[in-house]
């Protein structure tokens, strides 16, 4: 039984954005060597999550949400 409060992984919507603290450590992470699939489980998103995050990075240098 889960203890009051665990997160349950359903209740992660699809629309749910990272956070540009959560982009900046996916960054980071990849620069120092870290797997797209490793950081795809770490954070719990797509492997195209990861890959949009990274290319986002490198054609605007921003790790905010685009319109």
């Amino acid at each position: 039984m889960r203890s009051f409060g665990t997160e349950i992984s359903g209740n992660c919507g699809r629309n749910d954005e990272l956070s540009p603290k959560a982009h900046a450590a996916i960054i980071s992470k990849h620069e120092a060597g870290v797997l797209r699939k490793d950081l795809a489980a770490e954070f719990r998103v797509s492997e195209k999550t990861i890959t949009n995050t990274l290319k986002r990075w490198k054609s605007h240098n921003t790790v905010e949400s685009l319109p």
